[in-house]
């Protein structure tokens, strides 16, 4: 708890500087150095989650730039490695980068589980705690905090315990890529209408 107040403080005298992007070293066992953007005033990278059902994921930063794919998954979270004014450079669960529009992301935290087999959905966060569920590689969960390994989630009406280690999402963690099947093959713009 106290490394999350520590980063909001930071994060927050940081805004009173001059526009330039900040670099913050890790205090946390990742290797990756953070940013805070000067197009958002939040680090780099980081993770958001997908605000709409079908959101296109585009080979560069305006809508001149062809769909490479569009995501169907309302809630899958990405990670924001790059940031113009308007559009975010993401990288999906399987490792894809795309351009999407700003105002695309920013649901409510969410995480992804990942691997190969279940699981467990935890009462509190001890190892040796009762499971109330197990749940399948690749659902999604809304993302209630993290300590430690675990983070709290809330998923099909429970709430509960996960590994961290096993959510792609969960802050602090840049885990392998996935393979899933988190975005559907691009169509024409003409086909879509020109929509985001």
């Amino acid at each position: 708890m106290f490394t999350v107040f520590r980063s909001l403080i930071l994060s927050v005298s940081l805004f009173g500087l001059p526009a330039a992007a900040q670099v913050i070293q890790p205090s946390d066992q990742s290797t990756q150095a953070v940013r805070i953007s000067a197009f958002s005033g939040k680090p780099v990278p980081r993770f958001e989650s997908l605000k709409y059902s079908a959101v296109h994921g585009r080979i560069g930063p305006s809508l001149e730039y062809p769909i490479a794919w569009r995501y169907e998954r309302q809630g899958l979270p990405v990670m924001v490695i790059k940031e113009s004014r308007d559009w975010r450079m993401v990288r999906d669960p399987a490792g894809d980068e795309v351009w999407m529009h700003e105002r695309t992301l920013g649901a409510e935290p969410s995480v992804m589980v990942y691997g190969d087999t279940r699981l467990p959905l935890l009462k509190s966060d001890d190892a040796d705690a009762r499971v109330i569920a197990q749940i399948e590689p690749g659902a999604i969960a809304t993302l209630i905090g993290c300590e430690g390994d675990y983070c709290e989630i809330y998923i099909n009406h429970r709430r509960g315990f996960a590994e961290k280690a096993k959510l792609w999402g969960a802050p602090g963690t840049v885990p392998e890529s996935v393979e899933m099947n988190v975005a559907t093959a691009a169509v024409s713009d003409a086909e879509m209408n020109g929509s985001h």
